[in-house]
């Protein structure tokens, strides 16, 4: 029992701390305003589907839009960007180890503007602080920030893909 026990905890442990890199996948290619979204895959589909749905607020309103996972395969000039979205999971109260190392790979955000989405099973508020913390060292804007539960209810009982969307397309209107 211990045995297999180890290996679940080995096995969580390198999921969601390893880079994983993935094609960019454009989204909307003739838009008028340009978005990276960025997410790690982590342990389920909730971080792909939740920046997917943001994706598709900000395409409905006629942004282009780059989605990629954060790995040293990723974009990391935030000037070729008008915004920069950061879909993170939570892990023990922590954001996701890829996540800040492409916060870090990034450097001086020069002012680019950015949402925060933090994602978790309950609670992402101590992830998402850590990653506001972050990115205004690196001289990022934060002009929104939510957090969205894939387990514990959201605003209005709404779905985190339904928020995310809607998120999406506020910001981009």
């Amino acid at each position: 029992m211990f045995l297999v026990f180890a290996s679940v905890l080995a096995y969580m442990t390198y999921a969601i701390s390893t880079d994983v890199v993935t094609e960019v996948v454009v989204e909307n290619p003739g838009g008028s305003k340009t978005a990276l979204v960025m997410y790690h895959p982590g342990l389920s589909s909730f971080a792909h589907d939740v920046a997917y749905a943001f994706t598709e607020g900000l395409v409905s309103n006629g942004w282009r839009v780059e989605i990629a996972t954060p790995s040293s395969q990723a974009p990391s000039e935030p000037a070729e960007y008008d915004l920069l979205v950061l879909c993170f999971s939570t892990y023990g109260g922590q954001p996701d180890s890829p996540t800040m190392r492409q916060i870090e790979r990034m450097g001086d955000l020069e002012g680019i503007n950015l949402v925060l989405v933090g994602l978790a099973a309950g609670d992402a508020m101590g992830s998402k602080a850590r990653v506001a913390e972050a990115v205004l060292s690196a001289n990022g804007n934060i002009v929104s920030e939510i957090a969205l539960n894939s387990m514990a209810p959201n605003e209005g009982n709404k779905s985190a893909t339904e928020l995310a969307e809607q998120a999406g397309r506020e910001i981009s209107a």
